[in-house]
């Protein structure tokens, strides 16, 4: 993020957090508008380009799969087609085609669309500001007209399988007989409004909380990474970095890749406990009473507190990801259940 001036950590968070957007009546460039008939480039961009890359691995394995001894990828891709099967048979107890490939492609894009957190925050943006793009969202899911509009996708489905397999009729039944019903004809009729009521409440709610939990999830992540990188807003500000902040930047940065490394594969108490603890103290204390440059403690502990909470990380893209193909999967199964 460059600027004419220094720059706050409100300003470097409110630039990471603006879209790329196009105004669809004029067809300029526009920055945090409201308006109807605006696209968030960035999101569609990177949505659509992650989808492709989904097509680009698997769709030729699926074509050239034989049934001898497969390759590294073709195993992995058959390792991970079992896996959502699996989980397919387990939410889904009809007999469907498209049900098992459409949850495997659900699952794999909003997982490669929630890996994109896991990029440096600067990276991307910086790249894009290079050759003329003043804002740039790299992550699809922290943006809640993509995840609704997928989660209303998933309703639409849900709605035409439903009407698919059980017909007009049944579907009608439904909706005004259920879940009160009675005996009385006069009954019937007067619960009728009440039970469409709740028909559609049953039927909003599904979306709506598909979508805003991805949203909500990916967003409080992105958010984090960009508080981490907020340590460093000096380094964050090119156009003011000077050839001994640039050094120090990339030795510190260096020392908290080394001191990660000690963590996860130092041999024995000294170089898995003590040197990485000491490394840890000095460094804090040196930055405190200032014998260390202030952007070397900034960059030593945004890098540390980043792999951590990547690490972390980790966990909630991939739990999303499998929470969100599960709940596509179980909601097309309550479509197409008879009550």
């Amino acid at each position: 993020m460059a600027a004419e001036g220094p720059i706050t950590s409100g300003a470097y968070i409110l630039h990471h957090l603006t879209y790329l957007q196009l105004d669809l009546k004029t067809w300029k460039i526009v920055e945090n508008s409201q308006n109807f008939w605006v696209v968030n480039i960035d999101s569609v961009f990177f949505s659509v380009l992650l989808g492709l890359l989904f097509v680009f691995l698997f769709w030729p394995v699926a074509r050239r799969a034989s049934p001898g001894v497969p390759r590294r990828w073709q195993s992995f891709v058959e390792v991970c087609t079992e896996f959502v099967d699996g989980q397919v048979k387990d939410a889904f107890h009809q007999k469907s085609k498209f049900v098992a490939p459409m949850a495997l492609l659900v699952f794999f894009w909003v997982l490669f669309m929630n890996l994109m957190d896991l990029l440096p925050v600067d990276a991307l943006p910086t790249a894009a500001e290079a050759v003329g793009i003043g804002h740039l969202r790299i992550l699809p899911p922290a943006d809640p007209n993509i995840t609704l509009s997928m989660s209303l996708t998933v309703f639409l489905l849900c709605f035409w399988y439903s009407f698919y397999c059980k017909g007009l009729k049944l579907v009608a039944k439904e909706a005004f007989l259920h879940p009160f019903e009675a005996g009385n004809p006069i009954a019937k009729i007067v619960l009728m409004p009440l039970n469409f009521v709740l028909k559609v409440v049953e039927e909003l709610s599904k979306p709506l909380s598909l979508g805003l939990r991805l949203f909500g999830n990916m967003y409080a992540g992105e958010v984090i990474f960009i508080l981490l990188a907020a340590l460093t807003l000096r380094y964050s500000a090119p156009a003011h970095i000077a050839p001994t902040t640039g050094a120090a930047f990339f030795i510190f940065a260096a020392l908290a890749v080394f001191t990660v490394g000690l963590f996860a594969y130092g041999k024995g108490k000294w170089l898995r406990g003590w040197l990485p603890l000491a490394l840890l103290a000095v460094i804090a204390a040196g930055s405190l009473f200032g014998f260390l440059p202030a952007i070397g403690g900034q960059t030593y502990y945004q890098i540390l507190f980043a792999t951590g909470w990547g690490i972390f990380h980790w966990l909630i893209i991939a739990l999303q990801a499998y929470i969100f193909m599960v709940l596509t999967v179980a909601y097309l199964s309550m479509a197409a259940e008879h009550h």
